[in-house]
């Protein structure tokens, strides 16, 4: 489905506005993100990308979400031309009957079909992301799917657990999300799967293949610095007398009338810790004795010393040398890891 010709242009020249008002220049990475750029028409997606594309540094990464039924061949030479180097494309799942579900309107086929179409235009950087605990989702559909994604041969792969938002389809609709057990037995289903297959977990939600991780979505989970614009952006940046998290509106006509942050967070030094360590600790790396020193003038080890032990003992944390890992078990509990760590 295309989005409107005269509310996409005057989309795109609201937030042409709200990225000038940050003057980005020499940025490491850019995503296009939000799931829909691919549904701008051509005309469009061109005056989007030539905006963007003189901010990428050289070496830089440029990443664009698209669906996959409104991912054409010629979107995606348009895409090379301007320099996209990186594709994330919303698969979902390959059954039917879940696509119905979620109002998909792509199937097995056109899915093979796009991601040929990207590896023909030249693309091989590609991702793509798969949703767990969907209503009437089977492990026979979990495992049936992962081997579908197999089968495409990406360098990388996301999967996401469903969550039932209020005002939502599914949360109108009454639907649950389930329980935290089976929920767990599935992501390890797909983990075991997916390392077997050679790709290495990098963070809770993120597979790549050697070479592949994604370098903006790392910006976030190492807690540094991003702007963020559009409509629900949310994003980053250093301020006074502190740096500060916000976000912008989701609503479409107070954005087409100039008004963009409606939330904003100083991140005091107690709230910093608490990113830092929650953001931190969902990387396969976690973080350094050193890191946190510097950060925060105290040594990790030393400060929470009765802490880490518990957390040790209940098999959520260990550490090599001077490096702080959350554990399998851990990765899957952060939040009691953080709860434990703070209180």
């Amino acid at each position: 489905m295309l989005i409107d010709d005269k509310l996409a242009t005057r989309y795109l020249e609201w937030l042409f506005l709200e990225l000038e008002s940050y003057d980005p220049k020499e940025l490491e990475t850019i995503y296009v993100g939000g799931g829909t750029p691919s549904s701008l028409n051509e005309t469009h997606l061109k005056i989007l990308l030539q905006k963007l594309a003189p901010l990428l540094a050289e070496g830089g990464e440029f990443s664009v979400e698209a669906n996959v039924e409104s991912l054409t061949k010629t979107k995606l030479s348009i895409m090379k031309s301007y320099g996209v180097n990186r594709l994330s494309i919303g698969v979902q799942s390959f059954q039917p009957r879940l696509l119905k579900h979620m109002n998909r309107h792509h199937d097995r086929h056109q899915i093979f079909e796009a991601i040929n179409s990207a590896k023909a235009v030249g693309f091989t950087n590609i991702s793509i992301d798969l949703i767990l605990d969907l209503p009437t989702q089977s492990r026979r559909d979990i495992v049936a799917d992962v081997n579908q994604a197999l089968a495409l041969n990406v360098p990388h792969i996301s999967t996401y657990s469903l969550t039932v938002h209020p005002g939502t389809v599914y949360g109108i609709k009454g639907v649950k999300e389930v329980n935290p057990d089976l929920s767990r037995t599935h992501y390890d289903l797909v983990l075991g799967m997916l390392r077997d297959a050679g790709y290495e977990r990098y963070e809770v939600s993120n597979f790549a293949k050697k070479g592949h991780r994604g370098r903006h979505n790392l910006t976030y989970w190492n807690n540094e610095f991003y702007y963020a614009i559009g409509l629900g952006a949310s994003g980053y940046l250093p301020g006074e007398p502190a740096p500060y998290r916000y976000k912008n509106t989701m609503n479409m006509s107070k954005y087409l009338n100039g008004v963009t942050i409606v939330e904003r967070e100083d991140v005091d030094l107690q709230a910093e810790e608490q990113y830092f360590l929650m953001l931190k600790l969902r990387l396969k790396e976690g973080f350094t004795s050193q890191e946190y020193k510097r950060l925060f003038k105290e040594d990790f080890s030393i400060r929470y010393a009765d802490k880490i032990a518990l957390l040790r003992a209940g098999g959520l944390l260990y550490n090599d040398a001077s490096r702080w890992y959350a554990t399998d078990d851990g990765i899957m509990l952060l939040d009691q890891i953080i709860l434990t760590l703070l209180s």
